[in-house]
């Protein structure tokens, strides 16, 4: 495996306390990346302040048989044997150098990423699943090979997806559109930012612009009116509650969903945006895409992905 693991800091464990420990704990995808072992070392220092168990899970990809011949299913399985020795011993090494507590764990599986990731998660009741996030090309889109991605809409547990190592949050970024997935991942945004004591959360709701037919502007059907979104921020910010030392600010922004909310987090330095999923059939994200989808590919930070509550 390539990279460094590392202890984490004061400030570290400050930023990823949360005021009552979660007890289902966190899965955290390791494949030997630099991304994966990002991941590994944020799922530490948040298993670590909020004193949950932490597990750990490598999932090697299955082996066609053909090449064995006759006594392929003996072949394979020898080989398998093998592949997971190797891959436990890296993955042993790794968990060693971040002295780990009493309750964390790993282990080798074989099968598909996605399916294996969200299976283990859900046999163990984790509350969260930090996975590394890379760069794809365009036909990895095509061909669906983004592990990431494929978690987030299998997953009914929030996906965090990190290209590194994350210490600290200060600055969020929440998308609203006032569905409960989306009220969700502004509970858990105030709950990150709870912790470090200060921050800012900037709720987002991004309205989508006229549209120019027939010579004549027609708003967009999923346009509200600008009393109505003026309730509803009302109501979200009375249910998220006061906060000494957090300012949860409002914001309406009008454009391309995603372009928007990218464009705003780097441009107030967020550390991390949160978005809510929405139930949506396979074809149909397919042709449409989502917005988170659209954040994990474009956003320069890390991104979580908040399911609606089971």
């Amino acid at each position: 495996m390539i990279g460094s693991t590392t202890t984490p800091s004061g400030a570290t464990q400050q930023a990823w306390e949360f005021e009552k420990p979660i007890h289902g704990g966190i899965v955290v995808g390791v494949d030997g990346s630099r991304e994966s072992i990002a991941a590994l070392n944020t799922a530490a220092a948040m298993a670590r302040v909020r004193r949950c168990p932490l597990h750990a899970v490598s999932v090697l990809p299955p082996m066609s048989s053909y090449q064995f011949g006759t006594r392929s299913e003996v072949g394979t399985e020898n080989l398998n044997d093998l592949r997971r020795q190797l891959r436990n011993s890296e993955l042993a090494g790794l968990m060693k150098a971040l002295e780990p507590a009493s309750d964390w764990s790993a282990e080798v599986v074989i099968g598909r990423p996605p399916r294996e990731l969200t299976r283990v998660a859900d046999l163990r009741g984790a509350d969260l699943i930090v996975l590394g996030r890379r760069q794809h090309g365009s036909m990895d889109r095509v061909l669906g090979s983004e592990t990431p991605l494929q978690v987030m809409r299998m997953s009914a547990v929030p996906v965090l997806a990190v290209e590194s190592e994350m210490d600290s949050v200060h600055t969020m970024v929440a998308a609203i559109d006032f569905s409960p997935s989306s009220v969700r991942a502004a509970e858990l945004s105030l709950q990150l930012l709870k912790a470090a004591g200060s921050g800012t959360l900037y709720l987002v709701f991004v309205e989508r612009p006229a549209e120019l037919i027939v010579n004549e502007f027609r708003l967009s059907a999923e346009t509200r009116f600008p009393g109505d979104v003026v309730i509803w921020f009302r109501r979200l910010v009375d249910s998220l509650g006061s906060h000494p030392g957090i300012l949860v600010e409002p914001v309406v922004l009008n454009g391309h969903t995603v372009t928007s909310l990218a464009e705003f987090a780097e441009r107030v330095g967020a550390d991390l945006i949160a978005a809510g999923s929405h139930s949506h059939g396979r074809f149909e994200r397919f042709l449409i895409g989502s917005v988170s989808t659209g954040l994990v590919r474009s956003a320069s930070c890390p991104v979580m992905v908040v399911p609606p509550r089971s």
